[in-house]
């Protein structure tokens, strides 16, 4: 039974990943209640609903229980970010994508964290392109500046145009 899970979980959330939230919602709406306990079910439901249904703040709440059940899953950052982008908070999905990468959500083991290393580094590699998307920045030429001063901006051109950026 549980290997029936296993492999039920890996074949929704690669649909998901896909593109296709829609049928995921269908296909985890649908499943018994012993799946959507798991943490990485709450999460992708909780993507899917927010995407297709518009529930934010529903979504942001379920996602953030997974992400307290298995704060060391990069899955539920990855989740919880895109619903961020979903509601345009760009800075707070930036935030959640960089705790995501962080050491801590990395390294950390929890007995309930079924994902793989190869599942790991595959939603590290969906977290950095989720962030290419939205745009990284690089670090102004003075921090201490605020980013918009005529300063970071005149000296940021400039390097980029001298190819030393």
């Amino acid at each position: 039974m549980q290997e029936n899970q296993s492999r039920f979980v890996q074949k929704v959330t690669a649909v998901i990943d896909w593109g296709d939230t829609l049928q995921g919602l269908i296909a985890l709406e649908g499943a018994p209640e012993a799946v959507r306990d798991l943490p990485v079910v709450r999460s992708y439901l909780a993507y899917c609903m927010a995407k297709e249904r518009g529930q934010y703040r529903e979504a942001i709440r379920l996602c953030e229980s997974a992400l307290k059940a298995e704060p060391h899953n990069p899955a539920h950052y990855l989740n919880l970010g895109r619903i961020f982008v979903l509601t345009r908070h760009k800075a707070k999905a930036m935030e959640t994508f960089r705790r995501g990468l962080s050491s801590d959500a990395v390294t950390g083991t929890s007995p309930a964290a079924e994902s793989s290393p190869d599942t790991r580094a595959k939603q590290q590699a969906q977290i950095l392109a989720e962030m290419r998307r939205l745009g990284i920045r690089k670090r102004p030429p003075f921090p201490s500046l605020p980013r918009s001063h005529p300063l970071n901006r005149v000296a940021g051109r400039l390097l980029t145009r001298l190819g030393l950026r």
